[in-house]
């Protein structure tokens, strides 16, 4: 099934920008790859931007950090509504409230895209980890990746905007 899957390519925006493509584009497909696979809903990307360090949350965020020879940050953002029909396409079932439940089906999928996504670092020769995901629950709390600036990409759905924040370098 995966071979069917169209790999749409990122090109970064210029603005003094150290991220490099080769290192974006695996967590941007592993991202459209596993909400496809996982919700049976279509993504198409949004209008890509680049953002500064300090921001502020969404109702959900799910950070996830990399380490090793990229090393940064992979946030996912989305409303209360957007998570909870996530998770109910993910689990097969009603989801009324932001439960433990949800909160382990969100923070897992985000697991799951950023593990494929290193697999795809791993065959660009970068060799990556993660650490447990962070699931933060409250709109506009305040969030810095220090000095690094993310590359924003809106996954737009029919069950909502799921934004993908991309904060990462390579080590030197």
């Amino acid at each position: 099934m995966l071979n069917n899957v169209k790999k749409p390519k990122i090109q970064i925006p210029e603005r003094g920008s150290i991220m490099k493509a080769e290192v974006v584009n695996p967590f941007y497909i592993a991202a459209k790859e596993i909400l496809e696979i996982e919700t049976d809903v279509k993504c198409e990307r949004g209008k890509l931007s680049l953002a500064s360090s300090k921001w502020t949350t969404q109702e959900i965020t799910i950070i996830i950090n990399v380490i090793g020879q990229v090393r940064g940050a992979f946030i996912i953002g989305m409303s209360s509504a957007t998570g909870k029909l996530t998770a109910e396409k993910m689990i097969c079932e009603k989801v009324e409230t932001i439960n433990e439940l949800v909160v382990s089906c969100l923070a897992e999928l985000g697991n799951i895209i950023a593990g494929r996504a290193l697999s795809k670092l791993e065959t660009v020769g970068y060799l990556a980890d993660i650490t447990p995901p962070m699931f933060l629950y409250g709109e506009k709390a305040y969030i810095s990746t220090l000095n690094r600036q993310r590359i924003q990409i809106p996954l737009n759905t029919e069950i909502g905007v799921i934004e993908l924040s991309i904060a990462l370098e390579i080590k030197s």
